[in-house]
């Protein structure tokens, strides 16, 4: 019906940002749905809005945005979705996602070369252990220290990958449809960084010569040992808790299986190796394994050689290792001691890349919990 002989008017309300209301626009015009008006937050909370703009009833699959809008006194309710198939209902989803993606990681290659930028003009005392000690591979003292510098990695990191996925299709990349996604997405970090890498920038040496150089752009899977806990945070004060998604204290690492997935050392080799290769500036994959395995090497051997053959470029085997300082016995048995009860326990973990003998002090409560939500891979 016409606008006008309408008893409703649908209200597009979206903590997108206002870049992408061109595009659902013009699926609504393609769809003739009957939607003129639309409100794009840029991720600022909804209720405000929903507020100012007359509305009677307002409906979220996002349980946190329909609690914040009761709370300011409008009815209100959630709508339950089914995220579990990948069909051409979410394609339009996912080509806006990776549309905003793309601008992303455009805008952080600038910020990469912003930050480029103010370290190159840095002073030699600003960093003097680095020229003292001849680490400043490539340095030409006429060009100054970018010489040295634009042989360095400029690293565009990321996280959460498997939430991304749940997001967008409802499942993660230990299924079929989640790999497919997913290698879609690291192809688009991959070419990125290889076009970043082909662009030429110039500049001139102390003679007033110039000379051009490249930067050495690269994809990075971060441990992010801080940030999958401060992410998650904001990511809740946004959109609250959504299942599969922010129903924990942090984001999974990079293209991680998530730790909480029950399965074999293979199996999660077998994942990863899939996408281990998009990365050229780190990445690593490890397997979680009881105390029990220092006692079969063969097995030990026989997981490291998996993993080359794959090749994984870091592949890491997380073995627990506590001791009693009462008794001095070892193995795997947390904060109390089988053998005298003593609760007098070093724990030796490797929570990311660093072995530490106390997690619930050298990570934030994040880490920590995810430390707590590993499984053992058998």
């Amino acid at each position: 019906p016409e606008m006008a002989d309408s008893k409703i008017e649908v209200v597009i309300m979206s903590r997108c940002c206002p870049d992408i209301a061109i595009r659902v626009f013009n699926s609504i015009k393609y769809y003739e749905l009957d939607i003129i008006s639309g409100v794009f937050t840029g991720g600022a909370p909804l209720a405000d809005y929903v507020k100012l703009s007359n509305t009677d009833l307002y409906l979220s699959s996002n349980e946190y945005d329909v609690k914040q809008v009761i709370d300011a006194g409008i009815a209100a309710g959630l709508v339950v979705m089914n995220n579990g198939d990948y069909t051409d209902d979410n394609k339009e989803t996912i080509e806006i996602f990776m549309s905003l993606l793309d601008k992303y990681i455009h805008e952080t290659k600038e910020g990469l070369v912003d930050r480029f930028e103010l370290i190159a003009s840095q002073p030699a005392d600003a960093a003097s252990f680095m020229y003292d000690n001849n680490t400043m591979v490539g340095y030409i003292p006429e060009r100054g220290i970018r010489s040295a510098l634009c042989h360095g990695t400029l690293a565009i990191g990321q996280l959460g990958l498997a939430e991304c996925l749940q997001i967008l299709i409802g499942r993660d990349h230990t299924t079929k449809e989640g790999m497919e996604l997913a290698k879609r997405i690291e192809g688009l970090f991959k070419q990125r960084c290889a076009e970043f890498k082909e662009e030429i920038y110039s500049a001139y040496d102390e003679n007033g010569e110039p000379w051009t150089y490249h930067l050495n752009f690269g994809v990075y899977y971060t441990p992010a040992e801080n940030l999958c806990y401060t992410a998650m945070k904001k990511f809740k004060e946004q959109y609250g808790v959504i299942p599969k998604v922010s129903d924990k204290e942090f984001f999974t690492n990079s293209m991680h299986v998530p730790v909480w997935h029950k399965m074999s050392p293979i199996e999660k080799i077998d994942i990863e190796s899939q996408l281990t290769g998009y990365s050229s500036a780190g990445c690593i994959t490890y397997v979680e394994l009881d105390g029990g395995m220092s006692n079969n090497l063969d097995a030990l051997e026989t997981l490291v050689n998996y993993a080359m053959d794959k090749d994984i470029p870091y592949f890491a085997i997380n073995v627990p290792n506590d001791t009693c300082l009462e008794c001095g016995h070892t193995g795997e048995f947390n904060d109390h001691c089988p053998e005298c009860d003593s609760e007098n326990i070093q724990q030796l973990r490797r929570v990311t890349g660093y072995l530490t003998g106390n997690y619930t002090t050298a990570f934030n409560y994040g880490k920590q919990k995810e430390t707590e939500d590993r499984v053992k891979h058998k």
